[in-house]
């Protein structure tokens, strides 16, 4: 597994009933009971731990479903920062 996937399981499980070692790459962002505060607190410690941001709009337009996606989208934006 990537860091960043460690990094964001780690991060999720502190926000939600879910244990960062029942996660995998395709664990749908729904399943995970995520709301809109927990994209807050989310882009915080993205925004710090690798300088990225990230936009709202890319998940709730539907583009990124799960973790797996979710950490490319990381990883895309930390070669643009």
């Amino acid at each position: 597994m990537s860091d960043t996937f460690d990094f964001l399981t780690m991060e999720i499980g502190k926000l939600v009933d879910f244990e960062p070692d029942e996660m995998r790459q395709e664990t749908s962002l729904q399943e995970l009971g995520l709301v809109s505060l927990d994209y807050v607190s989310l882009q915080l410690a993205i925004r710090k731990r690798y300088g990225a941001e990230i936009d709202f709009d890319d998940f709730t337009s539907g583009q990124i479903t799960n973790l797996g996606q979710f950490c490319s989208y990381i990883e895309d934006r930390m070669a643009l920062a």
